[in-house]
């Protein structure tokens, strides 16, 4: 059994259900006849198996946003694209650690910008591209995150390249932050960077996740350590189980 829903409307939905089927997510149908979605968004199908991970899900389109170079953060304009968010998860204005992935249109989003910004969203698109084709991270101090943050890479751990249907990407747990302040859960969480393999999508995935091993003010480089260390199940959720609901998606 596929499920289908569409923008603006949550759909319900039992966990037998969701055990035994993919959700599938449709904005460019009848019921938005009325939308000024560019093709490229509206006609897309995303699906995937979350069943292990969430009860519901919502997609929305989301209108662009144009880009202003004299307001943070740096590249803080966005072409309009695909959000989905799990069960009730409320989504603020603010990049927190949410968990959703959104959808963006590659060329639409390069074009928001220019000058010192074009060759930072070309420098981290094009890093993504070199981990996808080498299939490693191997020696890239920082990895490539859109949108854009307000804050520095601190540490990123548990690197894997995951292939989904119609793309690849880069997984890993990571954070980032304006200081050095002591570590606690809450300040990190899982995040998938992944192309389309025709070039035309980016997708941006960002998950919490806690460690019970961690300890609220355990200072940063300890904290780090052992977030390093820790295997993949001793995450909650488990790392693995957000790696199956990667591979799963697929994007039409």
């Amino acid at each position: 059994m596929v499920n289908r829903f569409y923008p603006n409307a949550l759909l319900a939905l039992s966990t037998a259900c969701l055990v035994a089927s993919l959700v599938s997510l449709a904005p460019g149908s009848a019921a938005q006849k009325n939308s000024t979605a560019a093709a490229g968004v509206s006609k897309l199908a995303v699906t995937f198996d979350g069943a292990h991970l969430a009860k519901t899900l919502n997609i929305k389109i989301v209108p662009k946003t144009p880009n202003s170079i004299d307001d943070a953060p740096f590249m803080n304009g966005e072409p309009e694209h695909l959000q989905i968010s799990f069960d009730n998860d409320k989504i603020n204005d603010g990049f927190d650690w949410h968990r959703q992935i959104l959808v963006y249109p590659l060329t639409p989003y390069s074009q928001l910008f220019t000058g010192k910004e074009r060759t930072e969203f070309d420098k981290t698109v094009g890093s993504l591209k070199s981990i996808v084709q080498k299939r490693s991270a191997a020696g890239v101090k920082e990895l490539p995150m859109l949108p854009a943050m307000e804050s520095y890479e601190v540490f990123h751990s548990h690197v894997k390249i995951l292939d989904y249907k119609g793309g690849t990407g880069v997984a890993f747990i990571t954070c980032y932050a304006q200081d050095e302040a002591p570590f606690k859960n809450g300040d990190f969480f899982y995040s998938y960077q992944g192309l389309s393999s025709d070039g035309k999508y980016y997708i941006s995935l960002t998950y919490p996740v806690k460690a019970k091993a961690l300890k609220d003010n355990t200072p940063l480089k300890a904290g780090i350590k052992l977030l390093t260390n820790l295997p993949d199940k001793e995450f909650t959720p488990s790392l693995s189980e957000i790696d199956k609901m990667i591979e799963s998606i697929s994007i039409k």
